[in-house]
């Protein structure tokens, strides 16, 4: 079911004139992202509304801009505040809230709003107060008790110990998402190499980096440019237990196999099974194509994706299927 679709495409809000209060026409495309296709304007109220995008960002007043795509030289669609770091308060809490999440810390019991309460009680301004909290004011907030805390406390401190690449992914690094950062984690090795990014000679080496592009180097520049970013890499590396980067086994039982998931899996995210593939010497695949050899299909998978795995004569297994082949159950 679709709930909601987002509209944040300047240009095509201006193409399909869609305003304030209007109604319309929603599809999903491509099978699962919805988009908007027309407004009604039989329904369209008389006194109706463009909506203009801001040129100062609502939070901090700074300017908001499109990019400029490198390979194009074309605009962005979307229109950001030009502050990328925690100098903007709307995306300092999108920031931290990122960096507690599932993909990034993953911690038990801290979601996103309590982000946003922990926020405006000022408890946490930037990510090295997620490891600071004082936990006896906490156990006296509203909705909360000494249990709740020692039990926010314990997830926390177990998630001191962090690999290289969720601990690059968790930074929120723009264009930096979960297969760049395993990218540049696989390069650097460890996370006394990543912090040393902040020298223009280290920095010059990613270009060697297969997967990462001008784009990506530039935002991680950017990012290093920052005066609070580097405050946070200093005060996290006192804190944190980063792990450094194993190579995985290039002989392991999935050689030469590509592997991709659809659907829920049973006892294990995502993210594990992906880790699994790779740590036996398998390779994700992020679509459908010809070089897929097997597309593992979990609960309630995407039917269109299984759909052309069939067409392409692409082997469709189950959980139960790729552990076999993994020797993992009997």
């Amino acid at each position: 079911m679709v709930s909601n679709a987002t509209l944040h495409n300047e240009d095509e809000i201006i193409r399909k004139d869609i305003r304030v209060g209007d109604i319309v026409t929603v599809e999903r495309a491509g099978d699962v992202i919805p988009h908007v296709i027309s407004v009604d304007l039989n329904k369209r109220k008389k006194n109706s509304k463009k909506f203009i995008f801001p040129k100062k960002c609502p939070s901090c007043g700074s300017t908001t801009a499109k990019d400029i795509n490198e390979t194009t030289k074309k605009e962005d669609a979307v229109r950001r505040c030009v502050r990328e770091g925690f100098d903007c308060e709307k995306i300092a809490i999108e920031k931290m809230k990122h960096f507690v999440s599932k993909e990034a810390f993953n911690i038990d019991g801290f979601g996103k709003k309590i982000v946003e309460n922990f926020w405006k009680l000022k408890l946490i301004k930037l990510p090295q107060d997620v490891f600071k909290l004082n936990y006896a004011t906490i156990a006296n907030l509203d909705g909360w008790g000494d249990l709740s805390a020692s039990n926010l406390k314990y997830s926390i401190e177990n998630k001191k110990k962090i690999s290289l690449d969720k601990f690059i992914y968790s930074l929120g690094i723009r264009h930096i998402g979960q297969e760049n950062a395993k990218l540049l984690a696989k390069h650097l090795k460890s996370s006394d190499n990543f912090f040393k990014l902040f020298t223009n000679k280290n920095m010059n080496d990613l270009v060697n980096i297969d997967g990462i592009g001008e784009t990506q180097i530039k935002s991680i520049k950017n990012f290093f440019n920052n005066k609070i970013n580097l405050e946070v890499l200093s005060e996290l590396k006192k804190i944190l237990n980063i792990k450094n980067i194993i190579p995985n086994n290039q002989n392991g039982i999935l050689k030469n196999k590509t592997f991709m998931l659809t659907g829920k899996l049973q006892g294990m995210s995502r993210a594990e099974a992906k880790s699994l593939i790779e740590k036996n010497s398998g390779k994700i695949i992020s679509n459908v194509n010809k070089r897929l050899g097997y597309l593992i299909a979990g609960e309630k998978p995407t039917m269109k994706k299984i759909k052309n795995a069939n067409e392409l004569k692409i082997n469709v297994i189950s959980q139960e299927e790729w552990l076999k082949i993994l020797n993992k159950v009997s």
